[in-house]
């Protein structure tokens, strides 16, 4: 009878991944030097990861459980200005904290097509998160918040990539900016100066 993964097991080769992956780089790095930095023996690493693939995979994964606990509660006040600048704040400070495994994301992007079933999840949620405003009228109508969540994504995700990879943006700028755009879409003007004060 085959035995049960050992969850301490996986996490510790998860580790030593990200240690190796991020120090040597993905085309560099090497799964004897994973198992070597997690202690295991190279076969058991492959009983628990087919491949380096596969190791990326599971720590990109990882990261996106780690932020979509604090993206549900950042949605939550998204019917409001401060709601939309909390959410481009968060956005920036996961650019910064993740900053290394983006990078060696973007080294193993597979050519899928679609969002990743993580993402699928994000514009679910936000959705959902969406469709109950409008239906109190707290934010502007819509008949589709599943292409409203898809476009809000989009600039949270610019914001993510503004800190995590790209150096040709001023974050802050491009948060001022992203405020505008969002308030308008979520808000009628005569709410926004309501909500704005003005």
């Amino acid at each position: 009878m085959a035995r049960a993964p050992d969850q301490a097991k996986r996490v510790s080769i998860l580790k030593a991944a990200r240690t190796i992956l991020l120090r040597d780089g993905y085309a560099a790095a090497k799964m004897s030097d994973i198992a070597t930095e997690a202690g295991v023996a190279p076969g058991t690493l492959y009983l628990y990861f087919e491949n380096k693939e596969a190791l990326a995979g599971a720590i990109g994964e990882e990261l996106l459980e780690r932020v979509s606990s604090q993206f549900l509660r950042v949605i939550k006040n998204l019917d409001s200005p401060e709601g939309v600048l909390a959410l481009l704040d968060w956005s920036l400070k996961v650019g910064r904290q993740e900053r290394d495994v983006f990078a060696m994301m973007k080294q193993t992007k597979s050519p899928e097509k679609g969002p990743p079933p993580a993402m699928a999840l994000f514009i679910q949620r936000l959705a959902e998160t969406l469709a109950g405003f409008i239906s109190k009228g707290s934010i502007r109508y819509y008949d589709d918040p599943v292409n409203l969540a898809n476009i809000i994504l989009a600039i949270t995700h610019r914001m993510i990539m503004s800190c995590a990879l790209y150096d040709d943006t001023e974050p802050e700028r491009l948060k001022a900016a992203g405020a505008e755009v969002l308030n308008h879409a979520l808000f009628d003007d005569e709410q926004l100066k309501r909500l704005l004060g003005k």
